[in-house]
């Protein structure tokens, strides 16, 4: 990765820092000029139309960056998983497609581990009976097998097939030098 990419959000953060400082010292030297303008007297909507003007798009570039970090931020962080969560940013990053990029759904999901310890906390606590516990176990385990494409588990099938072809050959080998 380069420099930039590895310090995005330092960068942001010093624009955000640069950009509310010249919004605000925009505001105060156009502010000082209105009021120089006031008593010594001149064209009073030119000093305010450019203050304004430039206050504004200092401000809304500061709001820009402000989102854009924001979004760096969240893509860097670590989030607790949680079921809820996940299902709730899948369905956002649906209607809202920018969403996307940041991947929160995927972050917030648990993973098949995270949520077999959960299950078996349920059991151990006497949440579940037996024959629930069992069948929630195979619902887990069937969505997590629904995930897996179907080409990687033709492709595991058939490397386990020509490894264990790969291991009755040498055993003959073994058997015939004996």
């Amino acid at each position: 990765m380069s420099w930039v990419s590895d310090n995005r959000h330092w960068i942001l953060f010093a624009g955000v820092v640069l950009t509310t400082l010249g919004a605000a010292g925009v505001a105060v030297v156009g502010l000082v000029a209105t009021v120089s303008t006031l008593v010594a007297g001149g064209p009073l909507l030119g000093v305010v139309a450019v203050t304004v003007l430039g206050t504004l798009l200092l401000a809304g570039l500061d709001v820009v960056l402000v989102a854009a970090l924001a979004s760096e931020l969240a893509s860097r962080a670590s989030f607790p998983t949680n079921r809820g969560a996940a299902d709730a940013f899948h369905r956002a990053e649906r209607f809202v497609p920018p969403l996307r990029s940041l991947g929160l759904g995927d972050r917030f999901e648990p993973s098949l581990d995270e949520r077999k310890a959960a299950l078996d906390e349920r059991y151990v606590e006497g949440d579940l009976s037996e024959r629930e516990y069992e069948a929630e176990l195979q619902t887990l385990l069937a969505e997590h097998d629904e995930s897996i494409p179907d080409v990687s588990r033709e492709t595991a099938v058939e490397a386990a097939d020509a490894h264990e072809t790969h291991e009755v050959r040498e055993t003959r080998e073994v058997e015939r030098e004996t």
